[in-house]
């Protein structure tokens, strides 16, 4: 048991290195499994070729190619069941002599047999690894997806809060055109001042509503989040589904397997033939999840690969180059490394020339009308907003950060299309050898049945004799063991040793009535024994009591 268990946990180093390499140089393993699964041929439903580009359309040809691989396993399943069953039924149909079975023949069958289910072990195994790293490499993209989601909602919100503020400005600066309007009619006040003032207006209300149409720009590019949202409870939800069924089918898998190893080593006949009966189950079972994998696979390999063109047609272009810019920036702590796609330049610069702008415009209300407490409440309206729209227009600078998304879109790319890619690949590879491994089990344990023995399940006597009381002695049971020799009819008569006469212990009693029969029936019994074969309704003797004189 020590050897075993030092052999159990030196496998499990050597997976555990295995696996370490690869996320070192995982780069260079998906770029060869994406490149070995480009290879594999696509056709539709008339067998015409197709191009390998991913698309969910439920009618289209690369749906119908991918239903055509799942077909290739089903059609692989049958013909190992066909030639199952041939292997089977020539194995009852020959015969078997029953009483020549050798010793060293079934020892080998047997030792085969338990070879063989150790490799299913380790390929079960390595199933068992590729659903915990396909389900830790999907949970981490979805969990990557969903707080890309709830900072792009945010950021939308807050946008939308600046693009309200900007607004308010803009009706404050009409309310201040109205206001000069009025007052540039009274006597004493500079035209030229009023001029100038008029043209400030006019750019500072120009440059809000360009902002205004900024923004609204970038909600509009942010629109396709629902699709991005409806994607990861979708995914939540798949992944949720065939991570479980995967972890049920594998623990049935290993139940089934510890059962049949055990039987293989007890040489037991009853084990191998039920074995045989729920292996047959297990192996449909695998090759259909083998018919399952391979198209999931292909497809997962075609989305990282050939997966623009769906993506465009379900998000804009803004928002993917948007996520693009993500994947690919250098994160800093600053809140100037935006996407510039998103014209936060031309948002910066609208607001720095309104502030600016503002302040000289002040100046000149101050000199043109002469400190006026109506257009002072007026212009501090448009200062305030004019600050607000600062302090919003930072948090959306910051919201949209590079270092507030490059942790998740990395994530969201590299738990998909890299982990999650190396496990499937593992998968759909350990898939295919238990299912082989699991054939040439079952082409094997057949063999068994007619050199494998029944074990006896039945109560078997023990040999061993009773210490109290030992089998030679059943002839000389003593007189009194029921309490009195009356009971005892098989000890009524006993011959003595000493003269060769029978005579009867009569224990006190008279010689008449020692030598009268006891039994009164309707035959006396011969030497005063009765049979002990007849017996009545109720299980006891016909006579149901003796009498006694």
């Amino acid at each position: 048991m020590d050897a075993l268990e030092k052999a159990g946990f030196a496998f499990f180093i050597l997976i555990t290195w295995l696996f370490q390499k690869m996320e070192l140089h995982s780069p260079m393993v998906v770029k060869y499994i994406l490149d070995v699964f480009s290879y594999i041929p696509h056709f539709n439903f008339h067998f015409k070729r197709v191009k390998p580009i991913f698309n969910l359309d439920f009618r289209g040809d690369y749906i119908e190619s991918l239903i055509l691989l799942s077909a290739l396993c089903g059609a692989i399943l049958i013909l190992l069941l066909c030639t199952l069953a041939t292997i089977w039924i020539c194995q009852c149909c020959r015969r078997h002599d029953a009483t020549v079975k050798s010793r060293r023949k079934v020892k080998r069958l047997s030792t085969a047999l338990f070879v063989i289910s150790v490799f299913c072990f380790v390929f079960l195994g390595f199933t068992l690894f590729a659903n915990d790293q396909i389900n830790r490499s999907v949970s981490t993209s979805l969990n990557g997806l969903d707080d890309v989601t709830r900072s792009l909602t945010l950021a939308r919100s807050q946008g939308a809060g600046l693009n309200t503020t900007c607004g308010n400005a803009t009706n404050h600066i009409k309310d201040l055109i109205d206001v000069v309007d009025r007052k540039r009619k009274e006597k004493g006040v500079n035209q030229t001042l009023i001029t100038a003032i008029d043209g400030m207006m006019t750019n500072i209300s120009d440059s809000m509503e360009d902002t205004m149409e900024m923004l609204r720009q970038l909600d509009t590019s942010f629109v396709d989040i629902a699709f991005l949202n409806k994607a990861r409870e979708y995914g939540e939800r798949i992944e949720l589904e065939r991570w479980l069924l995967l972890v049920i089918v594998q623990s049935v898998l290993l139940c089934v397997l510890f059962a049949g190893v055990i039987s293989f080593c007890r040489q037991s006949k009853k084990g191998a033939v039920i074995f045989s009966s729920l292996g047959i189950v297990v192996f449909v079972v695998v090759w259909l999840l083998t018919a399952f994998v391979l198209p999931a696979t292909v497809g997962l390999s075609d989305f990282c690969t050939n997966g623009d063109d769906y993506i465009q047609k379900n998000v804009n272009q803004k928002l993917i180059d948007t996520l693009k810019y993500y994947h690919e920036c250098k994160a800093a702590p600053t809140h100037d490394n935006t996407p510039p796609v998103l014209g936060f330049k031309n948002i910066t610069d609208n607001l720095n020339y309104i502030q600016s702008t503002k302040t000289k415009l002040d100046s000149l209300l101050d000199a043109a009308f002469n400190r006026s407490e109506e257009v002072a409440n007026v212009s501090a309206l448009i200062s305030t907003d004019t600050s607000a729209s600062l302090v919003g227009y930072g948090a959306l600078q910051s919201s949209l950060a590079c270092y507030q998304y490059k942790i998740d879109v990395n994530a969201m790319h590299k738990g998909v299309c890299d982990s999650a890619m190396i496990g499937a690949g593992l998968l759909l590879i350990t898939l295919v050898l238990l299912g082989m491994m699991l054939f040439i089990l079952l082409i094997v344990v057949s063999k068994t049945w007619h050199l494998f023995t029944r074990l006896p399940s039945d109560y078997v006597e023990v040999d061993e004799d009773d210490p109290f009381f030992p089998r030679q002695n059943d002839s000389n049971i003593p007189v009194d063991i029921y309490g009195t020799h009356v009971f005892n009819p098989r000890t009524r008569e006993r011959t003595d040793p000493s003269t060769g006469t029978t005579s009867a212990n009569t224990n006190g009693t008279s010689a008449d009535e020692a030598t009268q029969p006891l039994w009164r029936g309707p035959s006396a019994p011969v030497n005063g024994t009765y049979p002990r074969n007849v017996l009545g309704d109720y299980g006891n003797y016909n006579h149901d009591r003796y009498e006694l004189h």
